[in-house]
């Protein structure tokens, strides 16, 4: 049986999901049998309303420190002489983070046997060359893809080649999140500050390792405030966008006079199909009402992302569980055909923790949490390769 008195080998280390409505963090432990295993979690959301981006960020940083505490206080009660936590990652979410790959190719006159520096170098140009982040506000900048002769090559140095690609992850992030989400988390845990990573990092380390998940989709991310696009080719990001909808306004314009925790409610229990009273059909009233409004939006961030390549068919979705099964059929829609490579609607997929299964394990007792899976299967990978 799993203990938490430390005696089993294996780092503890603490992650956070910082989206813009809600924070979850977790303490795991890297088992011996490959597995990050989430030891204790917790998660807090903000209630839907209404706030400036100021506000929203301050009311964000407050609630990941209690979240925080509350976490570390559990796992401290629970076991005994349990292990400190060594380090802590945090996985932040847009609208304050931006991510986009760079490339950068160079051809050698000759079969060549690529080293370190040349890998290097190139990362340095693809990130020199681009003009749209402000590089003073740079969360991340590293390597994901290198092809040798147009193959994709997980370890290139010692290899020969004479045409070699380097695609890189650049990601952006407001300064007044990053700044906050350090300092609680530094002062929480009692550690070195916390390493910081996107959500796009992320959902692309999943997508490369899991077996549940394919390197031809399209993925939508909603966070309460926005949704964040990106189109994986060949498991690389080919091209990104950001939709001004969210959960919270998309859940604000059903809701009316109704309170959106209402609305929330009466949407599961639609899909589900366990309400038929008046207040359940007022809801399918107002979501038939909006539902054009948001094919009209995301259509058109569609349509500006087709300009040279149409859409994977699969289309991942990550959203709040109660909106989920809904949006998966809003983006199944015959409308949004006209996007794709098969020129069929795409085929929606939810992000589940089975998708996961081979990288994390939530330990009994533990409140199973999607982006916290994420995050720990993120910070199994990089610990594991340091």
């Amino acid at each position: 049986m799993f203990s938490l008195s430390g005696k089993q080998g294996g780092k503890v280390i603490a992650v956070a999901d910082i989206g813009s409505g809600s924070v979850g963090v977790a303490i795991i432990r890297l088992a011996l049998d490959g597995l990050a295993h989430i030891l204790h979690s917790s998660r807090a959301e903000l209630p839907l309303e209404n706030r400036s981006a100021e506000a929203v960020t301050a009311a964000i940083i407050s609630l990941l420190g209690e979240t925080a505490q509350k976490t570390l206080t559990a796992y401290s009660e629970k076991a005994q002489g349990a292990k400190h936590v060594e380090s802590v990652y945090a996985i932040i979410h847009s609208p304050w983070v931006r991510s986009k790959t760079i490339r950068a190719v160079s051809r050698l006159p000759q079969e060549t046997r690529i080293e370190k520096g040349v890998i290097d170098a190139l990362a340095r140009q693809a990130l020199e060359s681009d003009t749209e982040y402000d590089h003073n506000k740079i969360l991340e900048a590293s390597v994901i893809r290198v092809e040798l002769n147009g193959y994709p090559t997980r370890q290139p140095v010692g290899k020969n080649a004479h045409l070699v690609a380097v695609s890189a992850l650049l990601a952006e992030c407001e300064p007044s999140i990053r700044e906050g989400v350090a300092e609680v988390l530094a002062k929480t845990f009692a550690c070195p500050p916390p390493t910081l990573r996107s959500d796009t990092r992320a959902l692309l380390a999943v997508m490369r390792e899991s077996t549940e998940l394919s390197g031809e989709s399209v993925i939508v991310n909603m966070s309460y405030e926005a949704t964040n696009i990106m189109v994986i080719r060949k498991g690389v990001i080919s091209e990104t966008a950001l939709v001004d909808e969210g959960s919270s306004s998309i859940v604000r314009k059903i809701s009316g006079e109704k309170m959106p925790e209402e609305t929330l409610t009466l949407i599961r229990l639609l899909t589900l199909d366990q309400c038929e009273d008046e207040a359940c059909r007022g809801i399918a009233k107002a979501i038939t009402t909006i539902e054009p409004g948001l094919v009209k939006a995301f259509g058109e961030v569609f349509g500006k992302l087709i300009i040279t390549r149409r859409l994977p068919n699969i289309l991942v979705l990550s959203a709040h569980e109660d909106l989920a099964p809904w949006l998966s059929h809003l983006f199944s829609r015959i409308d949004f055909a006209q996007f794709t490579l098969t020129t069929r609607p795409f085929s929606p997929t939810m992000l589940t923790l089975q998708a996961l299964s081979n990288l994390t394990v939530f330990q009994p007792g533990v409140t199973p949490d999607v982006g916290l899976g994420v995050g720990a299967a993120l910070v199994n990978m990089e610990e594991r390769a340091s």
